[in-house]
């Protein structure tokens, strides 16, 4: 490596890895908040707030209504996720990293705070659904900037595992936060719909003192550095990415359309199902979700070194195409209400479509898009399809099984549908293995 080179890389005076393990750890914190987040109001969503904001409106409506909340962030996903990559790759990964955590964790900590509907009647869903916007908006910049941020920090060998450490923090979040709730569900069913609710959402607040500790110790990626350095960051990414990189962008949307739909109805509707038409025992669900979550970040890693060696497509293709086989097997196996049985479709649905899919396209995603517009090629192949089928699938999960007097089987084949898709998407990304990411290719 020239001096010239080395110049650009090691800016700091900081050990190169020193700072990749920095970026590493400060983007992976923060995808834990971001996703602890998230997984408790999908929680709360499947488990609470029917009664609680919405009373008086009946069962069925009642839950429509929740999960219309849980819906409507993702709804501000792609326009925070957009107006933050614009931001991120026009002055940088680090300072708008900060913003969206504090933006994601104040609104959680204040969801926790909120009088309930027979308190303050209507004022109580309003209130909510301004919360989660806000944490819907924090939320659609955060992990697209966090994959960005670590991807960036990896060498060209291993970048499919090292964008698996934020991949995996998605399920250390999801697994504190259902630790947490079923922990509080413990609680007598009184004062866990009084208050002990409320106490996972209000411990937000310790949990992002702890991310932004992290967060302000990594400095800025050598690839964006070098890229202000040599004038190529542009003034509109957004619009350049859409122009220029459409090819991309098409099948990369296409490729969420299937992996986000499936998180959401395993993470969130498979609760309601399983204990609310179905009699599974909510703690028994809950712990096997917990179990879930936690296999899934030693297979999300796995995947991703697999992805190094053979390429990044197969693995993708595999998971699609085991999304396409098991639907109809994974609601097999919810209706035994056998809680071993349950418990298992809930490790399948989890740990194999996501583990293949979230670290492994995390690099194919900063492989495929230059410096100057990668945050926003990653936020609109992300988040546009997470607002479309991502949020909206317990509410379309909901709404199917309810047409079908309690049968799964139109939400079954909903997911094979949308697992073709996917298909079809993986199929025209060009594969990215051994390709670099501008600046940061230098390091390796």
């Amino acid at each position: 490596m020239t001096d010239v080179v080395a110049a650009d890389i090691d800016r700091s005076g900081l050990d190169t890895k020193d700072q990749r393990r920095r970026a590493i750890i400060g983007s992976s914190v923060g995808t834990i908040i971001e996703w602890y987040d998230f997984t408790l109001y999908g929680l709360a969503s499947a488990l609470v707030f029917a009664p609680l904001f919405f009373p008086g409106a009946g069962s069925l409506a009642g839950t429509l209504g929740a999960f219309a909340t849980f819906a409507v962030g993702f709804g501000a996903r792609p326009i925070g996720g957009l107006i933050f990559a614009h931001f991120g790759d026009r002055i940088g990964r680090k300072a708008t990293l900060l913003t969206t955590l504090l933006m994601m964790g104040l609104a959680t900590t204040l969801i926790g705070l909120l009088p309930t509907g027979e308190t303050i009647g209507i004022w109580a869903p309003i209130l909510l659904i301004v919360l989660r916007l806000f944490q819907g908006a924090g939320a659609g910049a955060e992990f697209a900037g966090a994959m960005t941020m670590a991807s960036e920090s990896a060498p060209t060998k291993n970048r499919a595992f090292v964008a698996g450490f934020p991949g995996s923090a998605v399920y250390v979040g999801m697994a504190l936060a259902t630790c947490c709730f079923a922990l509080v569900s413990l609680m007598p069913s009184d004062l866990f719909l009084a208050w002990g609710w409320r106490i996972p959402f209000v411990a937000s607040i310790a949990i992002v003192a702890f991310a932004l500790y992290f967060r302000l110790r990594v400095k800025e990626t050598a690839a964006f550095e070098a890229a202000e350095r040599k004038g190529e960051v542009t003034s509109a990414p957004l619009v350049e990415a859409v122009r220029t990189h459409w090819r991309i962008l098409l099948p990369g949307m296409a490729l969420f359309v299937f992996a986000l739909p499936w998180v959401y109805v395993v993470q969130t509707y498979s609760l309601n199902y399983t204990t609310g038409t179905l009699s599974v025992d909510p703690t028994h669900a809950l712990i096997g979700l917990v179990i879930a979550e936690l296999l899934t970040i030693p297979v999300t890693l796995l995947c991703g070194r697999l992805a190094d060696r053979i390429g990044r497509k197969p693995v993708l293709m595999t998971a699609a195409i085991f999304g396409v086989v098991f639907a109809f097997p994974m609601f097999l196996l919810f209706n035994t209400e056998n809680s071993w049985l349950v418990g298992l479709s809930l490790i399948l649905g989890l740990a194999v479509i996501q583990g293949g899919t979230i670290g492994v396209s995390a690099a194919m995603l900063a492989e495929l898009f230059p410096t100057r517009m990668r945050w926003s090629g990653i936020a609109i192949s992300r988040e546009i399809p997470a607002a479309l089928v991502g949020g909206t699938a317990p509410l379309v999960a909901t709404a199917l099984v309810a047409a079908t007097g309690g049968s799964p089987w139109l939400v079954a084949g909903y997911l094979v549908a949308l697992s073709l898709i996917g298909i079809i998407g993986i199929r025209f990304l060009p594969e990215t293995l051994r390709r670099g990411v501008d600046a940061s290719a230098l390091q390796d």
